[in-house]
């Protein structure tokens, strides 16, 4: 009934026993659209009338469109600058995974060959009973000063290679800190499905969801995003009854 009364409504222009015309239906159409931001209706056609129990029936055809196609354009860009530095991004981490690797081995190297050169004192200083150790005091002390002893022939490169694998990673983080969470990427759908819907009543949600169905198809099966970002127009068909009697008086029809 509410679509009756709207249609009656943008009748009235065109007095008592007219039939509506493409302009009528424009009237119709038009204001369910004009909150919308990004889209628009377009290209709007009566395509055909009748009467139909007492009512005239109006049939037409219209389209769903951006209204202004290098918003979606910007999108696309922002979009493949963060995949770019995405893939830099994940370079360098590849690179620093790799550099702190290394390092960890070259620590361990030294490790090992000073563990060689120099033995742990542990083995003679403890006495075993079962899965218990005991120390005497004087034992305990013998034990802390051979441990003193033996960290201080280790050699320094093995503390320098320490320092340099915190710097590291210290570095790594703060830059972390500093990236910038991208705003598209790996969200690309429903970004581009709220630039679409931006503003529109929820009545107009399903007209949107048909404009996307060709870039939601297309980028799952060739994975690869970039499609969302293809601006995009579909056609529509559409009937409604117009005032009983080819009587466009508004407000008398309920």
């Amino acid at each position: 009934m509410k679509k009756l009364l709207l249609l009656c409504s943008a009748l009235a222009l065109a007095g008592c026993n007219s039939s509506p015309s493409t302009s009528d239906v424009e009237k119709f159409l038009e204001p369910k659209f004009a909150s919308c931001q990004n889209i628009e209706v377009v290209d709007i056609k009566k395509t055909n009338g009748y009467e139909e129990d007492g009512y005239y029936r109006v049939e037409y055809t219209y389209g769903i469109a951006l209204k202004d196609v290098r918003q979606l354009n910007a999108m696309k860009q922002t979009w493949e600058t963060e995949k770019a530095a995405s893939e830099l991004h994940k370079e360098k981490s590849k690179q620093h995974y790799n550099e702190v690797q290394a390092l960890k081995e070259e620590i361990l190297a030294l490790e090992r060959e000073f563990d060689r050169n120099v033995p742990s004192p542990r083995q003679n200083a403890f006495s075993t009973t079962g899965h218990s150790f005991y120390l005497t005091p004087d034992q305990q002390a013998a034990y802390e000063a051979a441990i003193e002893s033996r960290n201080q022939q280790r050699p320094a490169i093995i503390f320098q290679k320490q320092e340099q694998l915190e710097a590291m990673k210290a570095a790594w983080s703060a830059e972390l800190s500093n990236t910038q969470r991208p705003e598209l990427l790996t969200n690309e759908g429903s970004a581009v499905h709220k630039f679409y819907r931006q503003g529109c009543p929820s009545t107009s949600y399903k007209f949107t969801e048909s404009m996307l169905q060709g870039q939601a198809q297309v980028a799952n099966q060739t994975d690869d995003p970039s499609h969302w970002f293809e601006a995009r127009e579909i056609q529509m068909k559409g009937s409604v009854r117009a005032c009983p009697n080819f009587c466009v008086n508004g407000s008398d029809f309920n």
